[in-house]
């Protein structure tokens, strides 16, 4: 079923916007994205291209990975099953619709070294862009060690990450939209203090 639902929501054809910012928040980079998910003879196959450049990725699987948590409404993040003292990388996802919100969120092995924001929809539909240079503003989470950073409101999102690293500390990581006034989504991914992911 996590196939099915992970298809039944996020397949076909996403143009987008990738904005690339560094630990501070400050943007470094943007580019315009297209990204294709099909089901292609058994297996599932995402293609993205920087359409600035031409260069394009793909990816393929037969299952969602075991770390892979898709939630019911095809909501999905992706990374380590387990963290510790070494630098690592969480993708997370949110769908509405026509439309997608996606944070790649990289940490170092002492503190965050880059947040990437996607703002995607379907072909034909305008998502509305916050002008260059974007600056994430940081706020200390108030429900842990972690930190939140808001982002203009065109994007509509807010994301979660971990400050500075400690060991046999708990870390969590989310991404929270608001689609639409008086709708708010999030997904979260949460590490236990001895670094395993939890369900």
């Amino acid at each position: 079923m996590r196939r099915e639902i992970l298809l039944a929501h996020n397949s076909g054809d996403w143009h987008g916007c990738f904005i690339r910012c560094n630990g501070h928040g400050l943007e470094q980079e943007r580019f315009k994205s297209q990204l294709s998910v099909q089901d292609q003879g058994g297996k599932v196959v995402a293609a993205l291209t920087n359409v600035s450049s031409g260069q394009m990725r793909s990816m393929d699987f037969d299952e969602p990975p075991a770390e892979m948590q898709i939630s019911p409404e095809g909501h999905w993040s992706l990374g380590p099953d387990r963290i510790g003292a070494w630098p690592w990388v969480s993708e997370l996802c949110l769908v509405w619709g026509e439309r997608r919100r996606r944070a790649v969120i990289r940490h170092g092995s002492e503190r965050l070294e880059s947040l990437v924001v996607v703002s995607e929809a379907r072909p034909g539909m305008e998502e509305p862009l916050p002008p260059a240079p974007l600056q994430a503003l940081a706020s200390p989470s108030l429900t842990g060690p972690g930190l939140i950073w808001s982002l203009p409101a065109a994007l509509g999102v807010t994301l979660q990450t971990a400050d500075r690293r400690q060991s046999g500390v708990s870390e969590e990581v989310a991404l929270c939209w608001q689609p639409e006034p008086g709708i708010q989504l999030e997904i979260r991914r949460r590490y236990g203090a001895y670094g395993a992911l939890e369900p």
